[in-house]
């Protein structure tokens, strides 16, 4: 049964996942800064991603020493000089590294669910693996009773993305192990069509025709993040580029990397499967109605 969101509840998810990559809160939506001892913040229990790379986490550490902290982490408080983290466990690990003594913090207010938070500032910032996604989805649709639909508002994705990330937890555990071990990522979308398979031995077999083709000149799939070793994912992902646009600074990116992917698939293009085929029409679906119902 699903529980539906009411409309408090989703707007609070909605200002914390707002706040949770604002410099600056915004006093309106009530978030608190505050700047406790790294010593007083503890781990998450509920924290969604599980694997963190060294070289990336030395080249944020590397950032924040040149530039400073861009991006406050998220802190519940527990106690006197007491707090547990939310969000943002590669920044404090940056910051502990660093030797700094104390990290400037939202705080999640009570009666908001962290784990949900966590979930949201880690999708926002695109910091997990599609296996990870689907694992905190799942996790939140046992504590919650959500549906595909409710989880599709929190996240700001479309429904059946979600039920399609959710499918990735019937990939066999030694497909992820291939994945997470792969120097260069396999696409979203080859993951869905593993996904929709049954028996482990046909998974591993599909992985390993469609790693062998992944050719170090293939354009990332709409809505993926380069794979590691590009110069685009060498850049720290503490400081995002600075977008003039109409949409959100996530959206106006992701907008940006489709439209060069597509430009470099006209360039080289490659048999559509199904699944392309309907990821694109949605895609001019959603662009003619945007196009279609803007103001004169």
């Amino acid at each position: 049964m699903s529980r539906k969101l009411g409309t408090g509840n989703l707007a609070r998810l909605n200002a914390m996942s707002r706040g949770a990559l604002a410099v600056f809160a915004e006093p309106e939506q009530g978030v608190r800064m505050v700047y406790p001892d790294v010593d007083w913040i503890e781990a998450n229990p509920d924290q969604p991603r599980r694997r963190f790379d060294p070289a990336e986490l030395d080249a944020l550490t590397e950032s924040i020493r040149k530039y400073g902290l861009q991006q406050p982490i998220g802190v519940r408080e527990l106690g006197p000089s007491r707090f547990q983290l939310v969000f943002g466990e590669r920044r404090l690990r940056a910051v502990r590294a660093l030797g700094q003594q104390t990290v400037p913090c939202i705080l999640v207010p009570d009666g908001v669910d962290t784990a949900e938070v966590a979930v949201v500032e880690n999708v926002l910032r695109a910091d997990l693996t599609p296996f990870e996604e689907a694992d905190a989805f799942v996790a939140l649709v046992e504590k919650h009773g959500y549906s595909h639909a409710d989880l599709g508002q929190i996240m700001g994705r479309d429904r059946a993305e979600i039920t399609k990330t959710i499918a990735l937890t019937k990939v066999s555990a030694a497909v992820r192990e291939r994945y997470e071990g792969a120097p260069k990522k396999v696409a979203r979308y080859k993951l869905y069509q593993i996904a929709a398979l049954d028996a482990p031995e046909e998974q591993m077999r599909l992985w390993e025709s469609l790693s062998s083709d992944q050719s170090a000149t293939e354009p990332p799939a709409l809505g993926d993040t380069p794979a590691c070793g590009s110069a685009r994912a060498t850049a720290p992902r503490d400081e995002p580029e600075a977008v003039l646009s109409a949409f959100s600074l996530r959206v106006s990116r992701n907008i940006l990397r489709t439209r060069e992917a597509l430009h470099a698939f006209q360039e080289k293009p490659k048999r559509l499967e199904d699944v392309d085929r309907e990821v694109l029409r949605d895609l001019r679906s959603a662009i003619d109605t945007i196009l279609d119902g803007e103001p004169a």
